[in-house]
């Protein structure tokens, strides 16, 4: 038979796994959610150059050290 302290521990345990399992939802939700959408509305009025994507640039594979580097731009092999 389970004694009252069993029970009261158990309980116990529910309680701080559905308030963590809450908490990780809810700051979850705020990096997704609004906070990113006002974050960005803020970074356009702002400065405008600063909220355009980055562009990607090709990669090339130097052929002494492997080392990959932009296309197009000088690369000193350190070996």
């Amino acid at each position: 038979m389970l004694s009252l302290s069993q029970i009261l521990f158990t309980a116990l345990v529910i309680v701080v796994v559905w308030q963590a399992s809450r908490f990780m939802g809810r700051k979850g939700a705020n990096q997704n959610g609004r906070d990113t959408v006002r974050g960005n509305a803020r970074n356009k009025s702002r400065n405008p150059e600063n909220a355009r994507q980055p562009a990607t640039q090709d990669m090339e594979k130097c052929p002494h050290c492997g080392v990959y580097h932009a296309e197009g731009l000088s690369h000193r092999c350190e070996s």
